[in-house]
């Protein structure tokens, strides 16, 4: 608004002493600040090293005429908003198309009308002034649209962020009963299997001491349609079946863990709990390659909202493992590594969650970017770029911070810093 605010200050560009002089007279006593050159080029220059806020540029001047010193103006960066109004005398040719395809506002003729001059002048400062205070407003509102453009963001994540704990819960409530049943039914499906195959074993031996040629009959049954293979399949089937039910189990208490819809409120909780649930949320996409290697060391529980902690664990983890899988030649040995450890930190005490990959790495442009809303370097389709965004504005919320580095050819390193007591 400074900038707006100050006195006017105008250039006058004109080979004629007398003109200069008259001109520097009147506009001098009307408390402009007035500066006076003889020539184009010099026009420009002083120009360059000050910019006015009008110019009188007279049309006929040896080296370089008006038309030209105009043009020159309005190509330069930094001066081509600035308003030109003509100087030409009567007995002159003006060419007023010439003028103002050059970029000239308007035009006044010599002898000059001094009231007409002023009135000219003012009238075309006044415009530039106002054209400069609307700059400064567009540009506010400019900045206003987009903090509103990342707060409706925010709250759009919020709704869809209570809207999955629902969604999770609910399902999680759903599943549990029949996983349950599935999970109680296979176990005694497979102690109830082994029963009879003792029992059969049992019988088998009976009959051997007694009928030696109805056990070979059997024995020869039991080869023809691969009894042995089939006993074992049958073994690893209900096997499997236990296993299963315990991964999906599993599933559903990271599930509510995750959503914890009855934990709305700030509560004290052991953060490699929801570590834990979230890399089981996230095993579909670990490949084979990728392996989690643990670093947890003793570290007291931390008060929190748990399913926004776990908004950001899963965020972050879900990060590291693209930044692996988008390696152009990735190794046998893949690893992500989480630690815990506490630190202090300026007096306060902080649960700090290390979750480092082996991917491609953060170049140092990337990563002054990587907390700015809608910033990704995912393919479209892949990302909206609000991932870290939102994880940063949570642990802020929290009274922590997250720390990112770029470890030379290994990866990058997030560090969550979470205060023990909040």
């Amino acid at each position: 608004m400074e900038e707006i605010e100050k006195k006017e200050n105008i250039l006058v560009i004109d080979d004629t002493p007398a003109n200069l002089e008259i001109l520097l007279r009147v506009f001098q006593k009307e408390g402009y600040k007035v500066r006076a050159v003889t020539s184009g080029l010099m026009g420009i220059r002083a120009a360059e090293n000050d910019p006015p806020d009008i110019i009188l540029l007279d049309v006929t001047m040896p080296e370089m005429n008006g038309y030209d010193t105009c043009r020159k103006l309005k190509q330069t960066d930094g001066l081509n908003s600035i308003p030109v109004i003509f100087i030409s005398a009567l007995t002159e040719t003006f060419d007023k198309v010439a003028a103002f395809e050059s970029g000239g506002l308007d035009y006044i003729t010599k002898p000059f009308q001094i009231e007409e001059a002023l009135a000219r002048v003012r009238t075309h400062l006044a415009l530039r002034k106002y054209q400069r205070l609307l700059e400064v407003k567009n540009r506010d509102l400019n900045e206003a649209i987009e903090q509103l453009k990342e707060a409706q963001t925010q709250l759009i994540n919020s709704e869809k962020l209570a809207s999955l704990g629902v969604l999770t819960a609910g399902v999680a409530h759903e599943i549990n009963n029949p996983i349950s049943f599935i999970y109680s039914s296979s176990l005694g499906l497979s102690k109830n299997i082994q029963f009879f195959l003792d029992i059969q074993n049992r019988y088998e031996d009976a009959l051997r001491k007694y009928d030696e040629k109805f056990i070979r009959e059997i024995e020869e049954y039991k080869s023809d349609h691969d009894y042995d293979e089939r006993l074992q399949e049958l073994s690893l089937l209900s096997e499997n079946i236990v296993k299963g039910s315990e991964r999906i189990s599993g599933i559903v208490r990271s599930l509510r863990l995750f959503s914890r819809l009855d934990e709305a409120d700030m509560k004290s909780i052991d953060i490699l709990e929801n570590i834990e649930s979230t890399l089981l949320l996230l095993q579909h996409k670990l490949s084979e390659k990728i392996s989690i290697v643990k670093e947890y060391n003793s570290i007291p529980q931390v008060p929190c909202f748990p399913a926004k902690i776990s908004q950001v664990l899963m965020n972050i983890l879900s990060n590291a493992i693209d930044s692996i899988g988008e390696k152009t030649n990735p190794a046998e040995n893949e690893q992500i590594i989480i630690k815990t450890n506490t630190e202090i930190v300026n007096g306060v005490t902080y649960v700090v969650i290390e979750i480092r990959d082996s991917g491609k790495g953060i170049s140092d442009e990337i990563i002054k970017k990587v907390f700015d809303p809608f910033f990704t370097t995912k393919p479209v389709g892949k990302g909206l770029g609000l991932g870290l965004s939102i994880s940063n504005n949570i642990v802020r919320e929290h009274g922590g911070k997250i720390e990112v580095a770029n470890i030379e050819n290994s990866g990058a390193s997030f560090k969550i810093f979470l205060p023990v007591k909040f």
